[in-house]
């Protein structure tokens, strides 16, 4: 290790607390791919490496793409005692988004692995692939994992642990867990599997380590429930974390440690969990404060707002998905304009620094008059209280019933974007426009719903991500969407129509 790389893990060590350091007979690393601050704000990545660790005869350390910039190739190491992460029993990788597929074959080569499964052998450790994007659409990732686990890690890690334990060899480890709720094994299963669903009992799961360089530096995270009892159309959290799991609220509290100086709830539907109040007191109380990720227009009102600010929270964040009540009805968001003004006004009169509205463009159906009534409301609310409006192009997802829908098109998005932000440049700095790309948005919209040979085209971008090399890589492998994406400006790719 050199000195860069052995002063940047140092130095992030210094700043964490909770970290385990353990000798045991079976090594498992847990390896995101991206960078550390990403990882670390991830309940995802922090729960599978303190389930790892529960096991008696298992250590778990932590690797991060981010480091690979700094080793020799084929040399990234593991945070809690350096030695080379693919120098493991268990390879584990946590991918919670499509635009990190091709760092997952970038992670695998960093510590020494073929990305292929089929060019790797016995003498490898079993690569597990598990996280948010392996329950939405495992089959981009199917060319490079030994397995995939869909659905919630807490039952599933123990089973792992058992069957690698009475497994003579990596092949008997397959064969033991072949069949398991939860686990998709690429090479021999036609279909996934049903989703692994924990049972409350096993809830909240919370931060292992608070760490001060996280995206959320400082801060203690526990999800106070799980799954969503709303039926908005686009999303999956309904679908892929199974039903509303309200954890008690004397449990979420039991969790949190002395000292922790700020909590961060989180949730898929915070808004609508019935012991909010109540937590946030008991914190404030205790003289933590909090925060949350975003809260429903309909669901807030001056009392929670009052404890949010009171807990630190500066910026109101809502979504109202779609740009006109028309299309928010098409998406059974169940929020209307009078939920989104009202909330406006409490941000307002509790004194919040910030308003940020978070909506989505091109959505099925939508059309020139809907992001004419986004404008004309944008406008509304900013004679009520500056807004940072957030605009995100629809990437329709596996698994809800919007999966079979076109994606709008980069040149319809980017001219609906290029109105948006001509006719609201005159409101600055009451209204702050904000935009992520439609190029991009269209390769998620690839990856969120295409097949292993999508994984084959990110293993060919290895050197080099662009927008333009994945137009390319994606024609060389072949691929056809069954779906109809229209086909971005430029690209010869071959589309199956009708």
């Amino acid at each position: 290790m050199n000195d860069a790389l052995r002063k940047r893990i140092q130095h992030r060590l210094a700043g964490e607390r909770g970290t385990i350091f353990k000798d045991a007979p079976f090594r498992v690393t847990v390896a995101y791919p991206n960078t550390y601050a990403v990882a670390m704000a991830s309940l995802g990545f922090q729960t599978v490496y303190r389930l790892f660790n529960a096991e008696p005869d298992f250590a778990a350390e932590r690797a991060f793409l981010e480091d690979a910039e700094l080793a020799p190739p084929g040399r990234l190491v593991t945070y809690e005692s350096g030695r080379y992460a693919g120098d493991a029993h268990v390879f584990g990788i946590s991918v919670a988004f499509e635009l990190d597929l091709v760092n997952v074959v970038r992670l695998l080569r960093a510590a020494g692995l073929e990305p292929l499964r089929e060019e790797r052998d016995a003498r490898d450790p079993v690569v597990l692939v598990g996280g948010p994007l392996t329950s939405s659409n495992p089959w981009p990732l199917a060319p490079f994992a030994d397995a995939i686990l869909i659905g919630d890690g807490e039952q599933t890690v123990p089973l792992l642990a058992e069957a690698y334990r009475q497994a003579a060899s990596k092949a008997e480890f397959l064969d033991l867990i072949e069949g398991m709720p939860g686990v998709f094994l690429p090479d021999r299963d036609a279909r996934e599997p049903h989703w692994a669903t924990a049972p409350l009992d096993e809830l909240p799961v919370y931060s292992q380590i608070v760490a001060e360089e996280s995206e959320f530096p400082g801060v203690f995270l526990v999800e106070a429930e799980r799954g969503c009892p709303r039926p908005c159309t686009f999303c999956l959290a309904r679908t892929m974390y199974g039903p509303t799991r309200n954890v008690p609220a004397e449990r979420v509290l039991e969790v949190v440690p002395e000292g922790v100086a700020k909590v961060g709830l989180v949730g898929a539907a915070l808004s609508d969990y019935p012991h909010i109040k109540r937590v946030g007191r008991a914190l404030l109380e205790r003289g933590v404060k909090l925060s949350v990720s975003s809260i429903r227009a309909d669901r807030v009102d001056a009392e929670l707002a009052a404890i949010l600010k009171e807990g630190g929270l500066r910026t109101f964040t809502i979504a109202s998905d779609g740009p006109s009540q028309r299309l928010r009805d098409l998406l059974k968001k169940q929020i209307t304009e009078d939920h989104l003004l009202r909330a406006a006004e409490i941000a307002r009169d509790l004194g919040f620094k910030g308003y940020k509205l978070y909506q989505m463009i091109g959505l099925p159906t939508e059309t020139d008059d809907d992001i004419s009534e986004m404008i004309a409301f944008t406008r509304r609310v900013a004679e009520i209280t500056p807004v940072a409006l957030g605009i995100s192009p629809f990437v329709p997802k596996r698994h809800t019933p919007h999966w079979g829908d076109r994606f709008a098109g980069i040149k319809t998005i980017e001219a609906r974007l290029k109105r948006i932000q001509k006719e609201l440049r005159k409101l600055r700095p009451r209204v702050e426009v904000r935009s992520t790309s439609a190029k991009w948005a269209w390769i998620e919209a690839v990856i969120a719903r295409g097949g292993p040979e999508v994984g084959l085209a990110a293993l060919r971008l290895e050197e080099g991500e662009s927008f333009a090399g994945w137009k390319r890589a994606l024609a060389e492998v072949g691929w056809r969407d069954p779906l109809t994406l229209p086909e971005p400006e430029g690209a010869a790719l071959p589309l199956v129509l009708g």
